[in-house]
């Protein structure tokens, strides 16, 4: 009864650390975590496509640049 009870015992910490090690990991460490920022560009596209990391005016034609997420 008693080695009954231990061998039990052994196969279900094995089978515990067994399901907690395959699926207990870290989620984002799975993942490639994607950081997005915010690129600014003109509209006209005169400087064929030029990106700038502030928002303002287009040193070429002056006008409003627009906000473009990258990741």
């Amino acid at each position: 009864m008693k080695k009954q009870f231990i061998v039990l015992s052994s196969m279900l910490i094995l089978a515990t650390s067994t399901i907690v090690s395959c699926g207990g990991g870290d989620k984002k460490a799975d993942k490639k975590e994607e950081v997005k920022t915010d690129v600014y560009t003109c509209p006209m596209k005169c400087n064929n496509g030029q990106t700038y990391d502030k928002p303002g005016k287009c040193p070429e034609c002056g006008m409003e640049l627009e906000k473009v997420t990258k990741s």
